[in-house]
């Protein structure tokens, strides 16, 4: 685990006692569900949906930037049921229906994660460095919506050197030196500290889980 990573960690910012605690008890409670009810109830949900062949749709891009314009015209971030309380992974399958469905896809953060980590492999040099990465940000650095906004799902990956990431349809232009960076210093995460990540490959196989971004090193 390199000295870097550890370095890049940002602090929480002190804060009264009450939220200190409300704070670690949101993190865990995430995390507990996060890791052990996630895929098993977004796998019997999927069975449920509309199925089709991957991809649903015609198009292809020619580099990494021409998808990021892509994006935005033909993905769309909405909530999972119950508001987002109901946190589903889709698979292949049920994203090529709403394409052939409704010529977009529409999903939560993490939907719009996994769809992006299932095209860049034709983009990065090294598919394995390609990670959908679950963020629980302080809630105490939100000035509303706090629960809505504070647990929130990316894709990281190395491209050209450098680390970028893939947030809901945006492809942001910052490229980082480190994954840890990445991960804490994107626009969405960058004035909200990370409380716990988990990582996790393009077929949401689990890496790693825990409060510390250094707890992950991604070579």
């Amino acid at each position: 685990m390199s000295e870097l990573l550890r370095q890049e960690q940002l602090e929480v910012s002190p804060q009264p006692a009450a939220r200190r605690v409300a704070r670690r008890l949101y993190w865990r409670l995430l995390a507990v569900a996060f890791r052990f009810f996630k895929s098993p109830v977004s796998s019997a949900a999927n069975r449920l949906r509309p199925r089709a062949a991957w991809p649903g749709h015609k198009d292809t891009w020619t580099s990494l930037e021409e998808y990021g314009e892509w994006l935005p015209r033909h993905v769309r971030w909405k909530p999972d049921p119950l508001n987002g309380a109901l946190d589903l992974f889709p698979d292949r399958a049920t994203i090529a229906a709403q394409f052939r469905d409704r010529g977009r896809f529409e999903e939560d953060c993490d939907g719009l994660a996994y769809f992006s980590a299932q095209n860049l492999p034709q983009f990065v040099a090294e598919p394995s460095q390609i990670f959908i990465v679950t963020v629980v940000l302080d809630p105490y650095t939100f000035a509303k919506d706090r629960l809505l906004y504070a647990a929130h799902v990316i894709c990281v990956f190395h491209y050209d050197d450098f680390w970028r990431v893939i947030s809901n349809d945006t492809l942001y232009r910052d490229r980082f030196d480190s994954f840890a960076q990445a991960v804490q210093h994107n626009p969405y995460c960058t004035a909200h500290p990370v409380l716990w990540v988990e990582v996790r490959t393009p077929q949401l196989k689990r890496l790693y889980s825990g409060p510390k971004l250094a707890g992950f090193d991604p070579e």
